[in-house]
């Protein structure tokens, strides 16, 4: 498997264990911080921390794989993404990203207006932009697989 293969589903494993843990935590501390901020600041606040955290993880643990696989494999990582064929994955995998998320997006607006509760809401939110990030990931592996 190659490293334009192997980048996507190392990002991919990365943002289920960086969402899972988060939104476990989240859950963990609903109940005692909700009654101190209050329901819309306390969901505001989560998704204005999630996507940091989640870009954040990225960075620090596809580093930490980075170290692992040149010292397991003894190579260099290649620089993939730097070509212009590396830049049209990118391309398309951002807009499957923009499209998932405007999707799920819409989709909730949609429900908060047939009456769900605004919890649900940020959940549905919580959930689009997970889906988001692991359909850009599942993109960039089958553009780089099928080099499209």
């Amino acid at each position: 498997m190659t490293t334009q293969e192997k980048r996507p589903i190392v990002f991919l494993i990365i943002d289920i264990i960086t969402f899972l843990s988060y939104y476990i935590i989240l859950l963990n501390v609903y109940n005692n911080k909700i009654l101190s901020m209050g329901e819309l600041p306390f969901w505001g606040a989560s998704i204005l921390l999630f996507i940091p955290i989640m870009i954040i993880s990225r960075i620090v643990l596809y580093v930490l794989y980075s170290i692992m696989n040149s010292v397991m494999t003894k190579k260099r990582e290649e620089k993939f993404l730097t070509d212009e064929f590396g830049q049209l994955i990118k391309l398309r995998a951002t807009r499957n990203f923009n499209n998932t998320f405007m999707i799920g997006f819409v989709i909730t607006m949609g429900l908060l207006v047939l009456g769900i509760s605004i919890t649900t809401m940020f959940k549905l939110l919580f959930l689009s932009i997970f889906a988001a990030f692991v359909v850009q990931n599942l993109s960039e592996f089958y553009y780089a697989k099928k080099s499209i």
